[in-house]
């Protein structure tokens, strides 16, 4: 019997139940995170995804029952669990690399009041958004714990939740800070500083500790990637570090001016790497796009150097380690000699071909970066796109979807903007499809069978869309496949479920800081009027000494008037008089004596 994420779900629940787990009745699989969630008197969470390849990969049933068996005590028998105590981690805690899309994912599938600490790659507070350009936001730093069992069970991560930070009694940064330490030990017991890369003849280097841990220690120890050097003897190389996080154990690094090189890692990254696991597991892939290694200007000094954040790692007086996506000649350096990492099979054939004619090696055009000047040497390409795939909108309005199908493919020629926006042009092509099945009977499973390719392509290009998946579910409905489309529309409703969690999250957030913001200012109006409140009892204090000032002054001359027996009305007259004296006055002893 071949197996199936279905059956493999199927047999985990069964074993649960068997095993005296309260939480079976209420167990659901997430598909978006690859996750078997059982709610019982505690809610465990099985990493499905991870286990599949394991499982897919058994001899015969008899192992595949061994392999439940073990994740059963391994989930059920809390080995697998994050310890109660810090203590009792050890050397298992350490920061790991998750793309944000599975964050998100994984963070819908928590209960009420549950979250799952993460921050970017430097630091960076959640939430984590894709955005453009040099502020793209691509990868997130959670902390799991390793275990490692002996036996059928592939290693497994278990996520660090906020009520173990709780239970630990401290907050995500002092825990980030030990896992990055066990990181740097668990590297140091490693391999040898010259055996950590290994080299291509084309000048594209690949991670070789392989120990599901390779992105996460060359991605938060930069400098792990700024002294890797090629075997002695190779030519010096040229250009600045791209770097490309495959997977988990793959990292490829190589020089913005080594075409070859780049082309390497390319053709490794879109093509020789699987981008899923088998039927129905999650993507391995952590990212597909290159990165730049930076040295930039350390913003903080003297005293607040000392709260840097754990992931702002020191590049040198002043600087600090920065990821920047990588396009050739982009910013911020907009250097020259820079070259393209390909993207496909016919991108890589140009690169190799050139380079045997001896002529220029092509630099394949990309999306725009972000900046101004970028975006306007796409403005005609960006304006003939949006027209294409208004008029494909249109058609498919009209009910015309063999011409709305082609419109489609017409926009997706033009350059969609992104990956996200391309989803969408083949979703819809999906969907005129799918209208096609509806109305032509004799082409109903051919035009299912395409719209099926369609909707899978969409997922793959945005696997956050849950429209892309629902098409995927009436596809399989054409095609008598029921479990299949179950499956799919359990993906859809995961995306509908994390896309509502995200804008739950963002309303909190503007709550938050609305509220933020009126505290701040209700805390200026009440330091305002406090200043002002200081200020007139200052002037009040100013006028009651001055009017004490003049009185005691006042007080001081009567008395010596009385004593020289002058006017009391005149004692304070000031200035030369050349009258006598009273004889009077020559009877005072010690005044005036002669």
């Amino acid at each position: 019997m071949t197996a199936t994420i279905t059956s493999f779900v199927e047999a985990l629940i069964s074993s649960f139940g068997e095993a005296g787990y309260q939480g079976e009745e209420s167990a659901h699989f997430d598909a978006a995170s690859g996750q078997l969630v059982l709610e019982g008197s505690t809610t465990q969470v099985v990493p499905v995804a991870a286990l599949f390849p394991a499982y897919a990969s058994c001899a015969d049933a008899a192992a595949r029952a061994r392999l439940v068996a073990g994740a059963v005590q391994a989930f059920a028998g809390g080995s697998a669990d994050v310890p109660a105590d810090l203590a009792e981690c050890g050397e298992r805690l350490l920061p790991q690399l998750w793309p944000v899309e599975k964050i998100g994912a994984r963070q819908a599938t928590l209960p009420s009041g549950f979250d799952l600490p993460h921050c970017g790659l430097h630091g960076e507070e959640p939430p984590l958004e894709r955005g453009e350009g040099l502020k793209q936001q691509l990868l997130g730093v959670v902390l799991v714990i390793d275990f490692a069992p002996d036996g059928v069970l592939p290693p497994i991560e278990t996520p660090v939740l906020s009520k173990d930070l709780l239970r630990w009694g401290i907050g995500f940064g002092e825990a980030l800070s030990k896992a990055l330490e066990n990181l740097r030990v668990r590297t140091k017991k490693g391999l040898a500083v010259e055996k950590r890369w290994e080299h291509h003849p084309s000048g594209c280097a690949q991670s070789a500790q392989c120990d599901r841990f390779d992105a996460a220690r060359c991605a938060l120890f930069p400098r792990l990637v700024a002294a890797r050097k090629r075997a002695e003897g190779a030519p010096p190389e040229e250009g600045g570090q791209v770097v490309a996080f495959g997977t988990s154990s793959c990292v490829l690094a190589a020089t913005s001016r080594n075409a070859l090189g780049l082309c390497f890692m390319g053709d490794v990254l879109h093509l020789q790497l699987p981008t899923s696991g088998p039927s129905g597991s999650s993507p391995v892939l952590l990212c597909t796009t290159p990165f730049r290694l930076m040295k930039m200007r350390d913003s903080a000094a003297g005293g607040e150097a000392a709260l840097r954040h754990p992931l702002c790692q020191k590049a040198g007086e002043g600087f600090v380690w920065r990821w920047l996506p990588y396009v050739p000649g982009g910013p911020p350096l907009k250097a020259t000699g820079e070259f393209s990492v390909p993207e496909d099979q016919a991108e890589v054939d140009a690169i190799l071909a050139a380079a045997e004619k001896g002529m220029p090696v092509p630099v394949f055009s990309r999306k725009p970066a972000g900046s101004p000047a970028d975006k306007a040497s796409y403005a005609s390409s960006a304006s003939d796109y949006a027209s294409r795939k208004d008029a494909a909108n249109a058609l498919f309005k009209s009910g015309d979807f063999v011409k709305a199908l082609a419109a489609y493919d017409a926009a997706l020629a033009a350059g969609p903007p992104g990956d996200a926006e391309a989803a969408v042009l083949h979703a819809n092509a999906s969907q005129a499809l799918l209208r096609l099945a509806e109305q032509d009977e004799p082409r109903r499973l051919p035009c299912a069978a395409e719209a099926m390719k369609r909707a899978v392509r969409a997922t793959e290009l945005d696997p956050t869309y849950a429209k892309a998946y629902a098409r995927c579910a009436a596809a399989c409905d054409i095609l008598g496949e029921p479990a299949a489309a179950a499956e799919a529309r359990a993906k859809a409703e995961s995306c509908l479920a994390a896309e509502a969690a995200t804008k739950n999250a963002k309303r909190r957030e503007a709550e938050e800081t609305r509220k933020a913001e009126q505290e701040r200012r209700a805390a200026i109006a009440k330091s305002v009027e406090e200043r002002k409140a200081r200020d007139a009892l200052l002037a009040r204090e100013r006028a009651l000494e001055e009017q004490k000032s003049e009185k005691e002054g006042a007080d001081v001359s009567a008395h010596l008037a009385s004593m020289l027996g002058i006017d009391a009305s005149l004692a304070g007259v000031t200035g030369t008089c050349n009258s006598p004296l009273p004889a009077a006055h020559n009877n005072v002893p010690g005044v005036f004596a002669k």
